[in-house]
């Protein structure tokens, strides 16, 4: 009987196991977690460039976001040299409604949860909020802000639903937790707001954009 179990576990060939992981693998490449892990490959392929691009980096990476959580838009801010926080890359927006944003600065204290006179926040994590259109309602002059204002005011028609001007904020911090930049995203092109697994993919691709600027701004300080 043992013998007969032996022979019979080896009447699968070598070839059969690798035809097996073959084709196992090729069907996990229209898996989502499959995305999302070759979009973080991308974004740290990056690193094994010498010298890394930073600006290539980061706009690789609101390109990937984009694509893999199907975003009407992405874009990411940075802190400048004079402190303040701009608008830097984008993936989706329409150009005069980046023209629009480009003119923005912010300060640190900005994207603190509650700050009176500013946009009110809900905390997610963290790292990450969102700012709903029905606490955050634009006033008369700041349409050119959103890519569709002929579709603002519209109503919420259940809780996972993206309205024209909600966003989402996900922090980029530095080793010392100071504040690096943001990403700031959409709802996606079905109307539905970011769901949990896309928070926390963006999280650690802001992770990885925190390491990206610390080694450059790094390197540069040595050079």
């Amino acid at each position: 009987m043992a013998y007969r179990f032996q022979k019979e576990r080896e009447a699968v060939s070598p070839d059969d196991v690798e035809i097996k992981l073959r084709m196992d693998y090729l069907r996990t490449k229209s898996e989502h977690l499959t995305k999302t892990l070759e979009a973080f490959v991308n974004i740290l392929g990056h690193f094994q460039k010498d010298p890394m691009v930073l600006s290539d980096v980061l706009q690789d990476a609101a390109n990937q976001i984009r694509g893999l959580f199907r975003f009407r838009y992405v874009m990411i801010g940075l802190r400048s040299p004079d402190g303040l926080y701009r608008y830097e890359f984008m993936s989706g927006m329409r150009d005069e409604t980046w023209a629009a944003h480009r003119k923005k600065t912010y300060r640190a204290e900005s994207f603190a949860l509650s700050v009176p006179g500013w946009y009110r926040a809900g905390e997610i994590s963290g790292l990450s909020r969102v700012y709903l259109e029905e606490k955050n309602p634009l006033g008369p002059g700041f349409e050119d802000s959103v890519n569709r204002p002929v579709l603002l005011s519209s109503k919420r028609t259940s809780a996972d639903a993206s309205l024209e001007a909600d966003f989402l904020n996900t922090l980029i911090v530095g080793s010392r937790n100071e504040l690096l930049g943001w990403i700031e995203y959409s709802g996606t092109v079905a109307g539905k707001l970011p769901d949990a697994t896309a928070v926390r993919s963006i999280e650690v691709i802001a992770s990885i954009l925190g390491a990206a600027i610390t080694s450059h701004d790094r390197k540069r300080r040595i050079l």
